[in-house]
């Protein structure tokens, strides 16, 4: 079925690029275009768009403003809305993001950024309204211990967004995922917790769907603009999950909004700090940094596990939360074993592995 992407810019030389560039591109898009805000609203009241194209300084009311509203209609909440920009200070995209926004496009529009963005968004949408019908019951199954290949697909299916765009691999998902199931176990969490946390860790990252391969996959550093573009991931990944009537995708976009906030404050994007994190966002803050910090990257050589848990040590009460670190530092035996049983490079045949609870080829520390 044809996607329909709502534009709203009150220029209409920009609607018609944005028009005519996901014409030519993207042939199962259709786009509903205005450059009122309010007939966009009015429209909006009768109609679910897929994905929502927001200028964000528009003269009788701005993007935030507009967003703000349509988020108020139900059917609006899972739509994901890129703001379109220009120089935009640091504080307005933090509005921007705390009223709604899942993403930014700068301007001048860039037609192969544009592209990319929408087919990736589009698709992730597409995945979580197919599989609605499906997680209602899969809470319970999970808590059970049991899990149909039905329900495998789709957490495999919304971890491979992330992983066919970034050079993080699915071992990568599986080590970091074992990893915070042990935190989690030493911290005292129940087996349903635990079980549940290994599910919902491999959605950390799946925001990086809406960056753009020049970013994500620059070999250097990021200069400053790209990096403010790159921290919109973590947004990105709890918008379209957030919503979901699944405990386990809501705790996935909890784990995605909050892996990269800090215990110190220091971190993004809301600068949350202390138990203001949800724990499961520390527990995978921890898991995820060390597997990346152990294994190679494009961008850095791998470190020896001895220096990164040195390193887990001086970030106590830092970057970390201690508790995470102490319950992973007493663990590092079955750790180690994590990482020689997921290494870069080693196939595992049963892909179940973060779903198949009673016959998972590795049991984390059981």
């Amino acid at each position: 079925m044809p996607q329909t992407v709502l534009i709203l810019d009150d220029e209409s030389d920009n609607i018609f690029l944005m028009e005519e560039t996901l014409r030519r591109k993207l042939r199962d898009v259709v786009s509903v275009s205005f450059t009122s805000p309010r007939a966009a609203l009015a429209w909006c009241d009768k109609n679910e768009p897929d994905l929502c194209l927001i200028d964000y300084k528009m003269p009788d009311m701005s993007g935030i403003e507009f967003m703000v509203r349509a988020r108020q209609n139900p059917r609006f909440h899972g739509v994901p809305v890129v703001m379109i920009t220009g120089v935009t200070p640091a504080d307005v995209r933090q509005v921007a993001l705390a009223s709604g926004a899942t993403e930014f496009l700068s301007k001048p529009i860039n037609p192969p950024d544009l592209v990319a963005r929408v087919m990736n968004l589009l698709r992730l949408r597409t995945t979580l309204r197919n599989q609605r019908r499906n997680v209602t019951s899969f809470d319970q199954d999970v808590v059970a211990g049991v899990a149909t290949a039905e329900q495998e697909k789709i957490i495999q299916r919304l971890c491979r967004f992330s992983e066919v765009r970034d050079e993080e691999t699915g071992n990568h998902m599986r080590r970091m995922a074992f990893i915070s199931q042990l935190i989690a176990r030493e911290l005292g969490y129940g087996e349903g917790f635990c079980d549940m946390i290994l599910l919902a860790a491999p959605m950390h990252d799946i925001g990086k769907v809406g960056i753009p391969d020049r970013i994500l996959l620059k070999p250097g550093r990021l200069d400053a603009v790209e990096w403010e573009i790159m921290k919109t991931h973590a947004t990105i990944g709890y918008e379209v999950l957030k919503d979901s009537e699944s405990e386990l995708l809501r705790m996935g976009a909890d784990i995605a909004h909050s892996h990269h906030e800090h215990f110190d404050g220091s971190g993004y994007p809301n600068r949350r700090a202390g138990e203001d994190i949800p724990i499961v966002g520390r527990i995978v803050a921890v898991a995820d940094v060390f597997d990346a910090l152990v294994n190679k990257r494009h961008y850095k050589e791998a470190w020896a596990a001895g220096d990164a848990f040195a390193l887990l040590r001086r970030e106590k009460g830092a970057h970390f939360d201690p508790e995470c670190v102490d319950a992973m530092l007493k663990r590092i035996d079955e750790i180690m074993d994590i990482q020689t049983t997921y290494a870069e490079g080693v196939e595992v045949r049963d892909d179940a592995v973060f779903c198949a609870l009673g016959r998972r080829p590795h049991a984390a520390g059981r």
